[in-house]
């Protein structure tokens, strides 16, 4: 069993994390360290475990193997590396980064302490998304011409629904675009590679001093694109995703295995050359926190699918995103 430190609860991501992580019986946390320490204590007791006010401490223990990175974005960097420098494996939340020169200077000491590293990208676990991908992999659609993501809600017209500083760029680095809109940002590449180009619009409607509401366009390798949209301003609605090939399309709707529900149209299987409903109990591979558990007690380098590289591409995409919202023109990755 790998032995944790969570370091932060600051996310809104740490509870759900820690949970499936317990739950798997694949790791247990032996200390907490958070930047808030009343946040920090709360969390120390809700998992059994001892709060530490001082970082470097947390990272000196001998009994602990790994840590789960849950600080604000703008301090990943310097947490990252001190844990990697530290000798401990690494679990972070997305996005890894907020700049190419960070994610290099992470790649750098996570390489040279010879450590695991594992980016959240909890999106791909998702069974319709995996079928998709099993599909697109054996050419079930054709060749891929046009993609679509949407992922939203309403959180700054519901000021109970996330903490006040998800708003505080300070720590956040960004917006909608970089939180909620980055599972499109990542998905979209699932299927198609890296892009080629990347435009991006944003807008603020409601004052919260950030991008409220974003849509990026991807230009990818084979001529496909890509359209990801995202919102804080958004009435309750489900998650969307939308592939479009040239002897086929797939379209998958839902936020859970309750009511994903999922229409295929396939030249390629018989029962499905009309736009028609797979009939499937859809099954969430394990979740990132729990893959890279076993990773680390595996003989294996790194998950391929939450990797540095994987890391380091949806950070690029982000920041060519924020360019092109900024300058108004499209960004060459």
């Amino acid at each position: 069993m790998v032995r944790f430190a969570l370091l932060s609860g600051w996310h809104v991501h740490t509870g759900w994390f820690a949970g499936e992580l317990l739950k798997s019986g694949a790791g247990k946390f032996v200390a907490v360290w958070d930047e808030d320490e009343s946040r920090g204590r709360k969390y120390a007791e809700e998992l059994g475990t001892e709060f530490e006010a001082n970082l470097s401490a947390v990272l000196a223990r001998e009994d602990v193997d790994a840590v789960m990175v849950e600080c604000p974005t703008t301090k990943h960097r310097d947490v990252i590396i001190a844990a990697a420098k530290a000798g401990k494996h690494i679990f972070t939340d997305k996005s890894m980064a907020l700049s190419m020169e960070d994610c290099a200077a992470i790649r750098k000491a996570v390489e040279e302490a010879g450590v695991k590293f594992t980016v959240s990208m909890e999106s791909k676990i998702l069974g319709p998304y995996r079928y998709l991908k099993q599909l697109t992999e054996e050419g079930k659609l054709g060749r891929l011409t046009s993609l679509y993501f949407r992922r939203s809600h309403g959180a700054a017209l519901d000021k109970n629904m996330l903490p006040a500083y998800w708003f505080d760029t300070s720590q956040t680095g960004g917006g909608v675009t970089l939180d909620l809109g980055c599972h499109g940002l990542y998905m979209l590449p699932y299927y198609c590679g890296k892009p080629k180009t990347i435009t991006c619009r944003m807008a603020e409607l409601y004052g919260t001093g950030s991008d409220e509401l974003s849509t990026t366009v991807m230009e990818f390798e084979n001529g496909a694109m890509g359209t990801a949209v995202t919102s804080f301003v958004s009435c309750p609605s489900v998650n969307m995703m939308e592939i479009v090939g040239t002897e086929g399309m797939a379209i998958v709707s839902g936020n859970g295995p309750e009511d994903y529900r999922v229409l295929l149209q396939s030249s390629h299987m018989p029962g499905f050359e009309k736009l028609t409903p797979v009939e499937k109990a859809w099954q969430d591979a394990e979740y990132p926190i729990v893959r890279f558990a076993h990773l680390v007690e595996s003989e294996e380098k790194e998950a391929p699918e939450y990797n540095l590289e994987q890391a380091e591409l949806l950070t690029s995409i982000i920041c060519g995103a924020y360019e092109s919202a900024r300058t108004g023109k499209p960004i060459t990755l």
